[in-house]
């Protein structure tokens, strides 16, 4: 079975920025399992890249300036081309040329790939991909990473863009029950018609290392009785860090933490720390590489995910496989695919804190550590490749 992924890729392999969902991507085309055989035409890599990243032929495609394709298209299909530019002007509100462009390159993916099934990562690529595909029959498999129109009809752009797109796809697959209700509720597509699957993790690169904690730990002379908090993610309000931080500093307990990224809200979270005298027990880590959070992950005792809004984060994913009992925000509670009654979880309404009740939950001791692989890529590909089977046979 051979499936074409169409999304971002990492900067790790050639690509121009590093998003969650190209790292979700790059993982599942990993991949080699129930016998799929994944390709992988990324939106933001150069065709010379993807082919230095490929390991066999055509395993990632990029982009390349393809003129003479474009302008022979245009002129052997006018009218469809310009019914093309139209969609991309009046429901996409993007530059026409730019998908254009787009359009020519997933053209030429398929054409190279031949593939069984088309399984697009964003709602922004689908467009695009349906004008490619033309009147062949290839199915085409919508992911969408989160749903972020709300269904404000003054948000025209994204209504336009969501609601114009959505039904151009064949098939459809969330990443939290909670996308069920959203896929219905603000996308018009029934429940029934759409598969819950969650992302995935390394559990090769992500696991629970005591070693690791033993050193991190001395390192940063954290004594044994001290409790450190982490938090994985870029740093900006919607992320929560500075809120959490708040909240955390009015806890009574001997505390760490520590916040693993870069972002906009450094600064302010940094002049916080420095008017309220938290300098020793605050770390801004900024960027952390893949193979090294492990480490840091073992070292701390508690995930904060403190956002406010999310698809489904990677990082809290990564928390779970090394062991880590986590805070949630109470408003994204429905995007954890883990069982959040498990009493390595507990929901924080920021609104209404009960810190006595917090504070017993994170003094509590965990003597029985260890990494986890519920979520392995492995996993999440066999679920994958089963849906995939079921579209082709409905088709």
């Amino acid at each position: 079975m051979r499936i074409l992924i169409i999304g971002q890729l990492p900067k790790e392999i050639g690509g121009n920025y590093t998003t969650g969902a190209a790292n979700v991507v790059y993982e599942l085309s990993k991949q080699r399992e129930d016998g799929v055989l994944y390709y992988t035409y990324g939106t933001n890599i150069t065709d010379s890249a993807a082919i230095k990243a490929s390991s066999f032929l055509y395993q990632y495609i990029g982009y390349k300036f393809r003129p003479f394709s474009m302008l022979l298209t245009a002129l052997c299909h006018p009218l469809d081309i310009f019914r093309h530019m139209m969609h991309y002007h009046t429901v996409d509100h993007q530059s026409i040329l730019r998908f254009a462009f787009y359009e020519a390159n997933i053209r030429e993916a398929i054409k190279r790939v031949q593939p069984d099934l088309i399984h697009v990562n964003s709602i922004a690529n689908v467009s695009p991909v349906r004008f490619a595909i033309g009147k062949s029959k290839i199915p085409m498999l919508l992911t969408c990473h989160g749903i972020f129109y709300r269904g404000d009809e003054k948000d025209v752009v994204n209504r336009d863009r969501n609601l114009g797109n959505i039904k151009l796809a064949d098939a459809y697959s969330g990443l939290t029950l909670e996308s069920l209700n959203e896929y219905e509720s603000i996308l018009g597509i029934p429940k029934n018609r759409v598969a819950v699957i969650p992302n995935g993790v390394d559990c090769k690169k992500f696991y629970y290392s005591p070693e690791a904690r033993a050193k991190i730990r001395k390192e940063f002379d954290v004594k044994d009785g001290c409790k450190v908090f982490i938090t994985v993610a870029s740093v900006q309000e919607r992320k929560g860090q500075l809120v959490f931080l708040k909240m955390l500093s009015m806890l009574d307990i001997d505390f760490r933490y520590w916040i693993v990224g870069k972002g906009p809200d450094e600064e302010v979270i940094l002049q916080y720390v420095e008017e309220n005298g938290l300098q020793g027990k605050v770390r801004m880590l900024g960027y952390k590489a893949a193979n090294e959070l492990y480490k840091y992950y073992s070292a701390a005792d508690i995930y904060a995910h403190s956002s406010w809004k999310e698809g489904q984060a990677l990082s809290e994913l990564e928390a779970n496989a090394t062991g880590l009992r986590t805070i949630i925000n109470k408003v994204i509670v429905g995007t954890i695919a883990s069982d959040v009654t498990s009493p390595d979880y507990y929901i924080l309404d920021f609104e209404h804190v009960d810190f006595e009740e917090l504070k017993k939950w994170v003094l509590q001791e965990q003597s029985d550590r260890a990494s986890r692989t519920t979520f392995d890529w492995r996993i999440i590909a066999s679920q994958y490749a089963k849906l995939y089977q079921k579209i082709l046979k409905s088709k």
